[in-house]
């Protein structure tokens, strides 16, 4: 098959002083890109780096693209606004070229991350209490209780989350949610801290065909009660968390048979209540009483080998870089084969369009 990659790039400038520190923590990494398109070159597959935003656009209207390709690879997060990580998928259905990953809904509802918690909970889902807080409103706990922890509601890759995102007292959730309006320009999503283990879990697959691809749980070198997956952490993981994957959690009795199950029941209900697609990453974490709990779903996750937790994730139990990027791509195909074609419109301008080649590299990339 004719594979295209679609992405976006993380810049070689780094944020100004006046921008969040995570502003670029979403893009891609160019090792990741040569990455998958090593592996689809390997599995067989003509593979064409395609990009994101307006280039991917006029590629595949007026270039052609669109009627040259048997499907697209997608890990484009997209620029502007929650509903960003839409926009390629949105432009890929009314071009009619099937692509991996979850569709523009699936997206658009997992990335707001306060409209995720009402789904989950509407899907008896269960997830902690909290309220949403606007720009320019100040906040109180509203009956929430301490400790609390914030972060924007429109962002993911942890863009926001820092070890300062637990809060103690309502001095500290009155200046932080002023920081986060100030830094992000969005509401901010204040619930009650879950100090109890943390879990992430990988789903592959659709429907009542998908299945768990494995737990992770996330070991910091601190006290639990009061660790927050941050920024800091994930950028210097290798030296402040560790990482047990479900052999090693069984063996040493750190995870029982029973709260495994309840672990990939929760999983497996969030891919399916946000009807995801091919592959998603689920994270949990456990109550004050130690009650598993949804904290949200990423349907488009890192991929990057030996740094995102999804690719990590997968390693540690058993699968190749080579079967994580084939398996989704199989689960992609096999839900592509079983769909209704969708009748292609053809461009004026793809009638006489020249060869294939592969998209331009932007002049500044990090390598």
């Amino acid at each position: 098959m004719r594979i295209g990659i679609t992405y976006d790039l993380k810049p070689m400038e780094v944020p100004s002083a006046s921008e969040p520190i995570d502003l670029y923590e979403e893009l891609e990494a160019i090792d990741t890109i040569v990455a998958i398109e090593q592996v689809l070159r390997r599995r067989g597959h003509d593979v064409v780096r395609l990009g994101g935003g307006r280039a991917l656009l006029d590629g595949l209207v007026r270039g052609g693209l669109a009627e040259r390709l048997d499907g697209v690879f997608n890990l484009a997060e997209g620029f502007g606004g929650r509903g960003r990580e839409s926009q390629v998928p949105a432009l890929l259905e009314m071009l009619g070229v099937p692509f991996t990953a979850s569709d523009a809904p699936a997206l658009t509802l997992t990335l707001d991350k306060r409209v995720a918690k009402l789904v989950a909970r509407d899907h008896g889902l269960p997830t902690p209490p909290f309220r949403l807080v606007p720009p320019g409103e100040t906040c109180d706990d509203h009956g929430l209780q301490y400790p609390l922890f914030l972060k924007p509601v429109g962002e993911g890759s942890s863009m926001g989350i820092r070890s300062r995102s637990r809060c103690t007292d309502p001095e500290q959730l009155h200046a932080l949610v002023r920081s986060l309006h100030a830094a992000y320009r969005q509401p901010v999503l204040v619930e009650e801290f879950l100090p109890g283990e943390e879990y992430t879990v990988g789903v592959i697959g659709n429907g009542d065909g998908a299945r768990v691809l494995g737990v992770m749980q996330i070991v910091p070198a601190g006290p639990l009660d009061e660790f927050v997956y941050s920024l800091e952490y994930k950028r210097d993981y290798s030296a402040e968390v560790r990482y047990p994957m479900t052999d090693e959690l069984l063996r040493h009795g750190a995870l029982s048979p029973a709260r495994l199950g309840q672990i990939h029941e929760l999983a497996l209900g969030a891919h399916r209540a946000f009807e995801c697609r091919d592959i998603s990453r689920v994270d949990l974490r456990c109550d004050r009483h130690g009650e598993v709990q949804f904290i949200e779903i990423n349907p488009l996750p890192g991929l990057r080998p030996g740094f995102s937790d999804l690719a990590n994730l997968a390693a540690g139990h058993g699968w190749s870089y080579d079967a994580l990027i084939g398996g989704i791509l199989d689960a992609a195909v096999e839900r592509w084969r079983a769909a209704p074609t969708p009748a292609r419109p053809v461009a004026r301008a793809a009638m006489a369009a020249p060869p294939l080649t592969l998209a331009s590299e932007p002049p500044n990339v990090v390598t």
